[in-house]
């Protein structure tokens, strides 16, 4: 199941403003009061960004954007925390684009079960936590970055289920998914990561957020959101 990440520099709801708020209005204001909101562009509206699986975003959001990668790609790395994170703010946050990570394998074994591994750290809903980290790390398809020890070590890191998360992978549990979104990579056309399909267009590489920008503008402007 997924769940709502809240961000930070939420507004400050008065007690007069919840006087009149009963039942559970008054929890979900409590809660965006503690805990804030994701952040976004001024004058853009900040909404909570729910996660399920390897997406997210509103799942009535107007735009998708299906995301191949490899968690031993540079440039998968790069759009990782760079131009994604500018698609977080101005887009997944505020309802108009929703993400779906696949894997696209591309460096063999090491990639393939770290893949493996974020999918373990998905059945506790932690799949994007542990995404960032992955991505974070840096890590090379020339050397030996990602053995079962690390990504055992992440996975504590984030104060998951240890002992759920190993048994998850030491049985290679989603070996088959991983590479059932690989050949269907394979099969749309996906040679090298990262490449996105911004409503069904593709588009290859690490680009910069004023690429992904125009793309999600224009479409925005044809359904007139």
């Amino acid at each position: 199941m997924g769940k709502w990440l809240l961000g930070r520099n939420g507004p400050v709801v008065g007690r007069r403003a919840l006087a009149g708020v009963t039942g559970a209005a008054v929890l979900v204001v409590a809660l965006l009061i503690i805990l804030g909101r994701t952040g976004s562009p001024a004058g853009a509206p900040s909404l909570p960004v729910l996660t399920s699986g390897t997406s997210r975003g509103s799942p009535d959001a107007p735009i998708t954007i299906v995301e191949y990668s490899d968690f031993q790609c540079h440039f998968c790395q790069q759009f990782s925390v760079t131009t994604a994170r500018e698609l977080e703010r101005a887009y997944i946050a505020t309802g108009k684009v929703r993400l779906t990570y696949k894997h696209r394998i591309v460096f063999g074994e090491e990639s393939t079960r770290a893949a493996v591994a974020s999918e373990c750290a998905a059945e506790q809903g932690q799949f994007w936590p542990y995404h960032d980290l992955l991505m974070e790390a840096q890590a090379s398809p020339s050397v030996e970055d990602l053995t079962a020890g690390k990504l055992k070590g992440f996975a504590r890191e984030l104060g998951l289920d240890t002992a759920a998360f190993d048994v998850c992978l030491d049985s290679d549990r989603y070996r088959d998914k991983v590479m059932r979104e690989t050949e269907e990579g394979k099969q749309a056309g996906v040679g090298g990561t990262p490449t996105f399909f911004i409503n069904g267009i593709q588009v290859v590489g690490a680009r910069p957020f004023e690429v992904f920008q125009g793309y999600i503008e224009d479409l925005l402007g044809r359904s007139g959101r």
